[in-house]
């Protein structure tokens, strides 16, 4: 499957929200996630859609999550109250 680059550019403030967003997944995946892993995960649970496995990004390490097969918790799109 081809994959296409997307640059979003954001606020700060929305920068900081996903940082952070980063930081409370890592409990549940095992490890931070990138950016684009949460963008992935929020766009996800938005358009009501699951990603295979192949839409993975490839350039980040492989963690624990990845080697268990821990689905992207659905959480990510909701907001984290801040």
């Amino acid at each position: 499957m081809s994959r296409t680059q997307l640059n979003v550019r954001v606020s700060e403030e929305l920068e900081k929200a996903i940082d952070e967003k980063r930081i409370d997944l890592r409990a549940s995946l095992g490890s931070i996630p990138s950016r684009s892993d949460v963008l992935r995960f929020a766009l996800e649970a938005y358009l009501g859609i699951t990603l295979a496995e192949s839409e993975a990004d490839r350039r980040t390490t492989t963690g624990p999550e990845k080697r268990r097969g821990v689905q992207a918790p659905e959480l990510v799109a909701k907001k984290s109250g801040k």
